[in-house]
C-alpha cells in the first residue's frame, strides 16, 4: 500500500500564532508511563501554571470532566461526621463565598453549566438513532488505529498523521459503515500535512488563536488516553534534548474527523442539519469565555466542601505532629533504610517498636542512583529512576546466570509469537497443549513470583558505565557520598545497615507495575539495593570517603534487601544476626495486623501464622484484583529528622523523608527535596485523587474488562474506545466504598522558613505548586509548631 501524496498546494498555510495555539493546547496533556514502566504522575501535571480551581472550570467546561468529589458523596461525608460546620465555615471564607451552611448544601445541588461540545458531538444531537455516533467511531477509530500504528511502526512515530491518512483513503467500507455517501472522498480531500490541516480548520470554522487553542484542547480531552500515551513519548524526547509532534500529529486526526463530519452536512442536499450544526457552533464559540466563568462560580461550592475535608484531616494531623518527640539510641545496633513509599510508614514503625537500638531511614527508593538496568548478555535496558530525569550510568553484572537467560529469552520469544491477535492459538497448536500447560503453571502456580529481569541482577559485583566507559573510582566516591549525605547518614553507622528496596508480588495483573517502586521508574528496587551496597562495601570506595570525612567503621556491613508490600516479608540479600532477623519478622506480623484491618473481614481474626498464609495466598491468586492496596489514601509528605515521627500512628498515609536542616548549612539538600521528592509525592497523590473523583476519564476502569494494548502500552476496557489511563476502579474502592480520600497533599518540612522561602523563590514548578493551590506547604517549626505557606506569609495554625 503505497503512502498518498499531499496536496500540491494547500488552501491555507497555518500562521505562526495558529502554530502557537496548537503547541499550547498539546502542551497542556501530561504524560501517561506504559504498562512496563507504569509510575503514578498528576495527569494535570502540565496545567499546574493555573490555579487548581480554574484548571477544573476549563476542565468541565470543555469536556465535562470531574476534579472533586460528587455532591452526593460530599454530602455524605458531612452527614458521617467527616466534614464540620466549623471547617465549612473556614473554607467558605478562603473562597469568599457564604459561610451559611444550608446555603453551601444548596450550593452543590445547582445544576452546572453546559459543555462546550465538539463538531461531531454536535451532529450527533440530530443523527439518525440507526446510524452510528460520529463522536463513538471517531474514538473508536483513532484508538484502534492507534495500536496498530504503533505496533507495526515504533520508531517512526513522526508519521503518525500521514500513515492515517493513507490508512483512511483505503478503507473502502467506511462510507458504508457510517451509512455516509463520498466518505471517502472527504478524506481524500484532506491535506497532506497537518500544519495545513490545522489552517484549514482554523479558517473554515473561523477560529482565532484563542478559541483555536481552546478547541485543540477539547479535542485532545477526547482522546486523552493516546494523547497522554503520546506525550510521554514527547517526554522522553525531551529527555533526551530532542523535539518531536506526536501530539500534534494525534490532534490533526482528531481534528480532521470534525472537518470531515463538518463538511458531510455542509455538502447535504438538505441543510437543516448543517444550519442547525453551525448555529450551535457559532453560538458556543462566542460563549466560551462565559461558560468557563459558570464553571468556575459553580464548581466554587465543590471546592470549599473539599478544602473543608482537607482542613478536617490536617486539624487531627497537627494534634499528632504536636506531640512530643521519642528519639532512639544514640548508637544504633540496626539501621534499615527504607523508601519514603507510604506503605514503608507502618513497616518502618513495626520495626523500630521491637527495639530502641532501631534507627530506620526514609529516603526515595532508587537510593539516588541514576540508572539503567542491562543485564549482562541482553539487550534489554531499564530504566531504575524516576520518571522527571533520563538515566547517566548503566550498570550490569559481570557475569550473568545462563539459566535465568533462557528463562528470559524463552518468555521474550512467547511475547514474540504472541504480538498478533490471532497467534495464541497457533502457538498452542504448534508447540503443543503440555507446553501451554507448563506455560500456566509456571506463571499462575509457581510459589513465589520474581521479575525475570531481577533475577538476573543476584550479584555482588557490578560494572558501572557513563557513556560507555567504566566509572572511575572517583566518581564511584562521588555517588555514594551523595547518596550518604542525602540520608543523612554520615556519622554513627550501625554494624548492619539494611538498604531495603520494596516491590510487589501479583499475578495476572497489567498494573503490577504501579504497586512497584515508582521512584525505580516502576519497578522493584532490588538492582539499585545491590548497586548500592556492593559499592559501600567497596574498601577501596570507603577509604575514598575517608578523605572527605565519611568513615565507615571496618565492622559495618551493608546488606541490600527487598520489602514485598503485598505480603511485607523482607528479604535479605546477605547474611543477617538472628536477632535482626527476629525482629524483621516480628515487624512483618505486626505491619500485616495493622493492614488486615483495611482489608475483607476474617483477616483480623486469624492468628499471625494463618495471616502470612493468607496474604501470601492471596499475592499468587491470578483472579485477586484487589491484591493489596498500594498508594490508597496517602495524605502527607513530612520532611525531618526521624526522631520526630517516630512511633507517631500514621497510619500509612504518610510520605516519610528524613532531613535535618542542621547538617544542610547551604540548603542543598532541602532543595533536592523539594524539587523531586516532594513533585514525585504530589504526582502520586493526584494519580490517586484524580482516579477517585473521575474514574472514566483519569482512571482505567474495570479490571476484569481490561485489555492490554500492544502487550504494555496501555489498556482498553473492553475491545475498543480510547486508551486507558490512571488507576483501576479496583485500585481503590472495595466493592462498597473509596479506599482512597481525595485530599491535596500536605507537605510538612522541618527547616527554617528563610530557607524553604528560597527555594520557592529559586524554582517556578515548586512555587507554581504552592501558589496555584496544587499542595499545602507547611514550616513545622522546632518547638513543634506549625505554620501554613501563604505566598505573602506564614500563617500559624
Amino acid at each position: 500500500m503505497g503512502m498518498i501524496e499531499a496536496k500540491a498546494e494547500s488552501v491555507n498555510e497555518a500562521s505562526s500564532e495558529q502554530l502557537s495555539a496548537i503547541h499550547n493546547a498539546c502542551a497542556l496533556i501530561a504524560p501517561s508511563w506504559p504498562l512496563d514502566r507504569f509510575i503514578a504522575v498528576n495527569a494535570l501535571w502540565e496545567c499546574r501554571h493555573h490555579p487548581i480551581e480554574l484548571v477544573s472550570a476549563r476542565l468541565a467546561a470543555l469536556a465535562d470532566v470531574k476534579t472533586t468529589l460528587s455532591a452526593d458523596e460530599l454530602l455524605t461525608r458531612y452527614d458521617k461526621g467527616e466534614i464540620s460546620d466549623s471547617s465549612l465555615t473556614t473554607a467558605a471564607k478562603a473562597y469568599k463565598t457564604t459561610t451559611d451552611i444550608e446555603s453551601l448544601k444548596a450550593g452543590l445541588k445547582q445544576p452546572g453549566p453546559d459543555v462546550w461540545l465538539s463538531i461531531a458531538e454536535i451532529a450527533d444531537l440530530s443523527r439518525d438513532h440507526h446510524k452510528m455516533r460520529w463522536q463513538d467511531e471517531t474514538v473508536h477509530q483513532i484508538s484502534q488505529f492507534c495500536g496498530e500504528f504503533i505496533n507495526q511502526h515504533p520508531d517512526n512515530l513522526e508519521s503518525l498523521y500521514s500513515r492515517w491518512l493513507d490508512f483512511t483513503t483505503h478503507d473502502y467500507g467506511m462510507s458504508l459503515l457510517m451509512g455516509e455517501k463520498h466518505l471517502r472522498q472527504a478524506f481524500l480531500d484532506l491535506p497532506g500535512d497537518f500544519e495545513s490541516l490545522f489552517a484549514e480548520v482554523a479558517a473554515e470554522f473561523e477560529l482565532g488563536p484563542y478559541e483555536l487553542e481552546l478547541y485543540a484542547h477539547m479535542l485532545l480531552l477526547s482522546i486523552n488516553g493516546w494523547a497522554s500515551y503520546f506525550s510521554w513519548q514527547r517526554w522522553e524526547k525531551t529527555l533526551l534534548g530532542q523535539e518531536s509532534q506526536y501530539v500534534e500529529s494525534l490532534l490533526a486526526i482528531r481534528m480532521a474527523w470534525d472537518l470531515i463530519v463538518w463538511r458531510q452536512l455542509k455538502n447535504k442536499e438538505t441543510k437543516t442539519d448543517f444550519r442547525t450544526l453551525k448555529a450551535r457552533w457559532v453560538q458556543q464559540k462566542f460563549q466560551i469565555n462565559e461558560l468557563i466563568d459558570e464553571h468556575v462560580e459553580h464548581l466554587r461550592f465543590f471546592w470549599v466542601w473539599t478544602h473543608a475535608a482537607e482542613l478536617e484531616y490536617q486539624k487531627k494531623l497537627h494534634k499528632i505532629l504536636k506531640t512530643p518527640a521519642r528519639p532512639g539510641q544514640a548508637t544504633p545496633v540496626l539501621q534499615a533504610a527504607f523508601c519514603i513509599d507510604v506503605r514503608s510508614e507502618r513497616f518502618r514503625r513495626s520495626l523500630e517498636n521491637q527495639s530502641q537500638a532501631i534507627q530506620t531511614i526514609g529516603f526515595a527508593g532508587f537510593y539516588g542512583l541514576p540508572i539503567s538496568y542491562q543485564p549482562a548478555d541482553t539487550p534489554t535496558v531499564r530504566p531504575q529512576l524516576p520518571g522527571l530525569v533520563a538515566p547517566a550510568i548503566k550498570v550490569s553484572e559481570k557475569k550473568a546466570r545462563q539459566d535465568q537467560l533462557h528463562n528470559l529469552y524463552t518468555l521474550s520469544h512467547w511475547k514474540s509469537w504472541g504480538n498478533s491477535s490471532v497467534s495464541a492459538f497457533t502457538m498452542v497448536e504448534t508447540v503443543g497443549w503440555t507446553y501451554a500447560f507448563k506455560l500456566l503453571k509456571d506463571n499462575f502456580l509457581r510459589k513465589k513470583k520474581e521479575n525475570l529481569i531481577d533475577s538476573l541482577s543476584h550479584h555482588h559485583d557490578w560494572e558501572l558505565l557513563s557513556q560507555d566507559q567504566p566509572l572511575s573510582l572517583e566518581d564511584k566516591t562521588s555517588l555514594v557520598s551523595g547518596v550518604l549525605k542525602g540520608m543523612g547518614l554520615t556519622r554513627q553507622f550501625a554494624p548492619t545497615v539494611l538498604l531495603l528496596g520494596h516491590g510487589s508480588e501479583t499475578r495476572n495483573n497489567l498494573h503490577a507495575s504501579g504497586l512497584d517502586c515508582g521512584a525505580c521508574g516502576g519497578q522493584t528496587g532490588e538492582v539499585n539495593v545491590r548497586v548500592l551496597a556492593s559499592l559501600l562495601n567497596d574498601a577501596s570506595i570507603r577509604q575514598k570517603l575517608e578523605e572527605e570525612g565519611i568513615q565507615i567503621p571496618k565492622k559495618t556491613r551493608f546488606v541490600a534487601g527487598l520489602h514485598n508490600t503485598t505480603t511485607d516479608e523482607v528479604s535479605c540479600f546477605g547474611e543477617i544476626d538472628t536477632d535482626i532477623e527476629a525482629w524483621l519478622k516480628q515487624a512483618s506480623n505486626a505491619t500485616r495486623r495493622e493492614r488486615a484491618a483495611t482489608m475483607e473481614a476474617g483477616l483480623q481474626e486469624l492468628d499471625d501464622k494463618k495471616l502470612e498464609k493468607a496474604l501470601s495466598n492471596r499475592a499468587r491468586d491470578w483472579s485477586e484484583v484487589r491484591p493489596e492496596w498500594g498508594l490508597a489514601n496517602n495524605a502527607v509528605f513530612i520532611v525531618a529528622p526521624r526522631d520526630r515521627t517516630r512511633a507517631l500512628p500514621l497510619d500509612g498515609r504518610a510520605f516519610l523523608h528524613d532531613y535535618d536542616w542542621h547538617q544542610d548549612p547551604d540548603a542543598a539538600l532541602l532543595e533536592q527535596i523539594m524539587t523531586a521528592p516532594m513533585v514525585v509525592t504530589h504526582w502520586i497523590n493526584m494519580q490517586y485523587n484524580l482516579s477517585v473523583v473521575d474514574n472514566d476519564f483519569f482512571g482505567s476502569g474495570n479490571k476484569l474488562l481490561h485489555n492490554a494494548v500492544n502487550q504494555h502500552i496501555g489498556v482498553f476496557e473492553g475491545n475498543g474506545g480510547d486508551l486507558r489511563i490512571g488507576l483501576p476502579f479496583q485500585s481503590i474502592h472495595d466493592g462498597n466504598e473509596w479506599r482512597h480520600q481525595p485530599l491535596r497533599l500536605c507537605v510538612y518540612i522541618a527547616a527554617p522558613k528563610a530557607a524553604i522561602e528560597n527555594v520557592i523563590a529559586s524554582h517556578e514548578t515548586v512555587r507554581q505548586l504552592v501558589d496555584n493551590n496544587w499542595l499545602f506547604l507547611f514550616c513545622w517549626n522546632d518547638d513543634n509548631s506549625i505554620e501554613r505557606y501563604r505566598p505573602d506569609y506564614w500563617e500559624l495554625v
